[in-house]
């Protein structure tokens, strides 16, 4: 019974598919290995670029500019209908004043 056991312990240990799987875990580390210096630099201008992204800038800056000009449009907003009352109001005093003089 215990040689049964180890074989097929040693036929797990030694199947065609695990050694598969480790040359291929192998050769993936083997290939970050050898290749570390690209990745370091691909990284390192990825962050470089991030880094000097001058259109982050500009962006926030959009960004004061439309909240300023919402509150000047909102301003200007409110004193075109304060002025359009202003004319209603002088429309029916003209309309009353003709009105009267045509009487």
């Amino acid at each position: 019974m215990p040689i049964k056991i180890k074989q097929s312990i040693a036929h797990r240990v030694h199947s065609p598919r695990a050694t598969t799987n480790a040359v291929n875990n192998w050769s993936f580390l083997d290939l970050l290995r050898n290749s570390w210096f690209l990745i370091v630099f691909v990284g390192t201008a990825i962050y470089w670029a991030a880094r000097h992204d001058s259109s982050l800038d500009t962006v926030a800056k959009n960004d004061a500019r439309i909240s300023a000009l919402e509150s000047r449009v909102t301003t200007l907003e409110s004193g075109l209908g304060q002025l359009q009352l202003k004319l209603d109001i002088i429309k029916e005093d003209l309309a009353i004043i003709k009105s009267a003089v045509i009487k």
